[in-house]
């Protein structure tokens, strides 16, 4: 994710801190293929951007939400969006004492799993919540890889043979 994607996310944060509505009308703008690669191409003049912006019904007295879009489309950054709401979901999260964390793994972890791993890294990380983003790899042949606030934990058996690898690689080399 890019500075100038948080930035933009931020600033519609401070101004507008609804998430619903903004994700509602996102998934309209990127829901549709045709529109959503007229908003993005470079092609498309700016001016014809604004005006099928200001013309579609979902953003019909949505005035701080449909100038944020018209500011994207102005200056050519439409593309961002996506990167956009993930940090606004993020500052959003922030606000209410939580983070996310994406989880990789072979399989579903359970409820019961989940939720001792959310006590224990919201002690850690010292958060009010975890939201799992769950991913599954079966490459990673069992365990987890955790990715929160920048921190990754390798718990799975791929990255424990991996590091194996590189200790016999270590000291073949010594």
């Amino acid at each position: 994710m890019s500075e100038l994607a948080r930035r933009y996310a931020e600033a519609l944060y401070e101004v507008a801190p609804n998430e619903e509505a903004l994700f509602a009308t996102a998934r309209t703008l990127m829901a549709d293929g045709t529109l959503w690669e007229a908003l993005c191409s470079p092609a498309v003049q700016a001016w014809e951007k604004t005006r099928v912006l200001t013309r579609l019904p979902a953003l019909d007295g949505r005035g701080l939400l449909l100038n944020f879009y018209r500011l994207l489309a102005e200056k050519g950054r439409m593309a961002l969006l996506p990167d956009i709401l993930e940090a606004f979901r993020d500052r959003a999260l922030s606000q209410r004492g939580a983070v996310r964390c994406r989880m990789t793994c072979v399989r579903q972890p359970g409820a019961e799993e989940l939720e001792k791993l959310r006590k224990a890294l919201c002690k850690l990380h010292k958060k009010r919540d975890i939201v799992f983003e769950i991913r599954l790899d079966p490459s990673l042949v069992g365990g987890f890889v955790l990715e929160l606030e920048g921190v990754t934990y390798d718990k799975s058996v791929q990255g424990a043979l991996s590091g194996l690898r590189r200790q016999l690689e270590e000291r073949r080399m010594a």
